[in-house]
């Protein structure tokens, strides 16, 4: 009876241990693909915003506000903490450039285009191949 019983036990000890790697590669999978969506959304928004007329850059520009601060809020797997540590001190320094980009008052393309905006969010892009490893 003790043999069945340990047995039993064991058994179950291996199944939630896989549930267990199951869940972080499942968490992991997750976050990659909010990672590389918030990329290709900032991807997104450097390809038309050269294009934009003031008041509509304004409200890109609030609609980014919104995609960073929600991005640096997500709580990653433990698999992604580094890299998503490095895509949150980025994306804080955007930001950052953001908001005083905003608080200038009226925006020009001119005006956009000459601020840190750019560089950094090219930064953030360097990091989409570490992202896609947390994938494999």
């Amino acid at each position: 009876m003790k043999k069945v019983m340990l047995g039993l036990l064991s058994l179950s000890l291996l199944l939630l241990s896989g549930c267990a790697l199951l869940e972080e590669t499942t968490n992991s999978l997750n976050y990659a693909e909010e990672a590389t969506a918030y990329v290709n959304d900032l991807n997104n928004f450097l390809e038309k915003a050269s294009t934009l007329e003031a008041d509509e850059l304004r409200t890109e520009l609030k609609n980014l506000q919104t995609t960073i601060t929600d991005f640096i809020d997500i709580d990653p797997p433990a698999i992604a903490e580094d890299i998503h540590q490095e895509l949150k001190s980025r994306s804080e320094q955007l930001l950052d450039t953001t908001n005083n980009l905003m608080d200038q008052g009226e925006i020009t393309v001119e005006q956009f285009t000459d601020t840190e905006l750019y560089r950094t969010i090219e930064n953030i892009q360097s990091l989409q191949n570490q992202i896609e490893q947390l994938e494999l």
